[in-house]
C-alpha cells in the first residue's frame, strides 16, 4: 500500500463512539514519546569528555556507550512486537517506556564502565521495544494523516536528541554531575508514560477491531520487499549514528570548545527536523518515494564528504547537508515500513524484522569509527567509509518501487505473474 490513503478495509475500519481519542490528541502523544525515545542517546555525546575521564574510557569504549544501546535496541524490537500482539500495543507502549525510565535512572549510580553499559542495555531494550510498536500504532490509529504522524514522530526523535545534547552540559552544571544531568530524563520518559497510562482507555476506544481468524505475527524473512526496507533502514541507521555518536568529538579533536561542539551537535540535529517536517507531508499525496530518497542519501554523502574536506571551513554546510539527508532518510524509511504494508499487524511485524536488524547493524557504526579513531588516531577513516556506504545506498535506492507489499512472501513472484496473466 503506497501513496494517497485508500478505503480501509473492514478490519481497519474506524471505531466510533464518544470516548474516542481525537487525532490531534494522538499526534500529540506521538510527538512526546518521540522526543523523550532518543534523548538518552543525545544527553551522552556533549558529556562524553568528562565520562571518559570520570570511567576512564578508551576510544573503543567510548563507541561502545552508544553502541550498546544500539545492539540491544535492536535485540528488542521482536520483543516490543511480540508484546505488543500479546497485551495490545497501547498498553505495551507503557511498559517499555517504563523500561527506558528505568535505564536512564540507573545512570545516577554509574560508577564503573560495567554499571554505565548495564544502564545503556537497559535503556536500549526500552528504545527498541517502544519503536517496533509506534509505526504499527500510527497506521491502527490515523491511517488517513499516516506520513503526517510519522514526520511528527521522527521530528520528536531528532528534536529530543537536539535538546538533549544542548542542555547537557547546563544542566550538568545545575544538577552538579553529568550523572543526575543523565538520569533526568528517565523521570521525564515515568512522565510521559503515565499521560499515555491516563489515555489508555480512549486510545482503546479508538482502535479498530482485530481480523476474525488467526492473524500472523511472524517476522516476515522470506519477503524480498521487506529485506529491501531493511537495507534501506539499515544502511541510513548506520550513517546517522556514525554522526549521532561521534560530531561532538570529532570537533573536539580539531580544537573547537565543548559547547561549540554540542552546538555544531545541535545544528545537525534540528536541520533534521527541516526534512521530518516537510517530507512525510508530501508522501500523503504521491506514490514514488524513490526521487526523495535519493535527495537525501546524496545529502548526507555530501555532508560527510565536507567534513573530510574541510571539517571547520565548512563545519556548517557540513551539519546542514548531513542532518537533512539523514533526518529525511529516517522518517521515509518509517513510511515504508507503512507503505509495504496492508494492516495494523503485517505494520509490526515488519517493524520487528527491520528495527533487530537495522539496530543491530547501525551500532557496527559508532564502534567502527571509535576503533579506526585507536588505530588511525583521527576520525577520517572511519567517516571515508560511511561515505562508501551512502554510494551503494543511492545506488540500491531504485528497488523500492511504489508498488511493492511484503506480500510477496506469501506469492512468489513467478506464481503471482500467472496469476494476473
Amino acid at each position: 500500500m503506497s501513496g494517497p490513503p485508500l478505503p480501509l478495509p473492514e478490519e481497519t475500519a474506524p471505531a466510533g463512539g464518544p470516548d474516542r481519542l481525537p487525532a490531534w490528541v494522538f499526534i500529540g502523544m506521538v510527538l512526546l514519546i518521540g522526543l523523550t525515545l532518543r534523548a538518552a542517546l543525545g544527553s551522552v555525546p556533549p558529556l562524553l569528555p568528562h565520562i571518559t575521564r570520570d570511567l576512564h574510557l578508551s576510544g573503543t569504549a567510548q563507541g561502545l556507550l552508544t553502541s550498546v544501546v544500539i545492539v540491544f535496541m535492536g535485540l528488542s524490537a521482536p520483543f516490543g512486537q511480540k508484546l505488543g500482539a500479546r497485551l495490545g500495543a497501547e498498553l505495551a507502549t507503557v511498559v517499555t517506556l517504563l523500561v527506558l525510565a528505568a535505564g536512564c535512572a540507573v545512570r545516577l549510580v554509574a560508577v564503573s564502565e560495567a554499571v554505565f553499559l548495564v544502564s545503556s542495555a537497559v535503556a536500549g531494550i526500552g528504545m527498541g521495544a517502544s519503536s517496533a510498536l509506534l509505526p504499527s500504532l500510527i497506521a491502527q490509529h490515523v491511517p488517513r494523516v499516516r506520513g503526517l504522524a510519522m514526520g511528527v514522530y521522527s521530528t520528536g526523535l531528532a528534536l529530543g536528541v537536539a535538546v538533549a545534547a544542548w542542555i547537557a552540559l547546563p544542566t550538568e552544571q545545575w544538577l552538579s554531575g553529568w550523572r543526575p544531568a543523565l538520569a533526568l530524563w528517565g523521570g521525564i520518559t515515568a512522565v510521559v508514560a503515565l499521560l499515555w497510562l491516563a489515555l489508555l482507555p480512549r486510545l482503546r476506544g479508538t482502535a479498530r477491531p482485530a481480523t476474525q481468524g488467526q492473524t500472523n505475527h511472524r517476522l516476515p524473512w522470506r519477503s524480498p520487499t521487506a529485506w529491501w526496507v531493511t537495507w534501506f533502514m539499515t544502511a541510513n541507521m548506520i550513517i546517522g549514528f556514525s554522526g549521532l555518536a561521534w560530531i561532538s568529538p570529532f570537533y573536539v579533536q580539531h580544537g573547537v570548545a565543548d559547547q561549540q561542539a554540542a552546538g555544531y551537535f545541535v545544528v545537525f540535529q534540528v536541520i533534521q527536523l527541516v526534512a521530518m517536517l516537510t517530507l512525510p507531508g508530501v508522501t500523503d499525496f504521491t506514490r514514488d518515494r524513490r526521487l526523495m530518497l535519493a535527495l537525501c542519501v546524496a545529502c548526507s554523502g555530501a555532508g560527510i564528504a565536507c567534513l573530510l574536506i574541510a571539517p571547520l571551513t565548512l563545519a556548517i554546510p557540513a551539519m546542514c547537508l548531513f542532518g537533512l539527508g539523514v533526518g529525511g532518510g529516517s522518517t521515509l524509511a518509517l513510511v515504508l515500513l507503512v507503505d509495504t504494508t496492508d494492516t495494523q499487524a503485517d505494520a509490526a511485524r515488519l517493524s520487528g524484522m527491520v528495527m533487530l536488524v537495522a539496530f543491530l547493524a547501525g551500532a557496527s557504526g559508532p564502534a567502527l569509527l571509535g576503533l579506526l579513531h585507536d588505530l588511525t588516531g583521527s576520525f577520517t577513516a572511519g567517516y571515508a567509509t560511511v561515505l562508501a556506504l551512502t554510494v551503494l545506498l543511492l545506488l540500491s535506492v531504485p528497488a523500492l518501487r511504489p508498488d511493492r507489499t511484503i506480500d510477496d512472501e506469501r506469492v512468489p513472484a513467478g506464481q503471482a505473474a500467472r496469476s494476473h496473466a
